[in-house]
């Protein structure tokens, strides 16, 4: 019996040798054959930024306004002159001027992004 799987393994292994290796199932590899690309080994694409919800950058209880009623508020306000230029507006201060050179700049809203 030793010698039958003795044998049996010789020819199994000849029969290795004679057989051709067969093409590898990768998907890169396929991929690489059809299109002849090579694949990369950089990340090109990013994952994208996390996006806001719709209410997640509301205080609790908030709704969203829309543009009108965003509209209506700002024009509810009461029109005070600039300390510096004495220009009436709701668009500036004395500590936002544009003519004042110690003024600092107006900061703008920021989107909310967490890492």
């Amino acid at each position: 019996m030793g010698t039958y799987v003795e044998n049996l393994k010789k020819t199994l292994g000849l029969l290795k040798a004679d057989m051709p290796n067969p093409p590898s199932r990768d998907t890169g590899d396929v991929i690489e054959g059809i299109f002849s690309i090579t694949k990369t080994n950089e990340i090109e694409v990013q994952n994208p930024t996390k996006a806001v919800n719709k209410g997640e950058h509301l205080k609790k209880g908030e709704r969203l306004k829309s543009e009108r009623e965003k509209a209506i508020t700002g024009a509810k306000k009461k029109v005070r002159p600039c300390g510096f230029c004495k220009v009436k507006t709701n668009e500036h201060t004395k500590t936002t001027c544009p003519l004042n050179p110690k003024a600092r700049k107006k900061r703008k809203a920021s989107p909310v992004t967490d890492v």
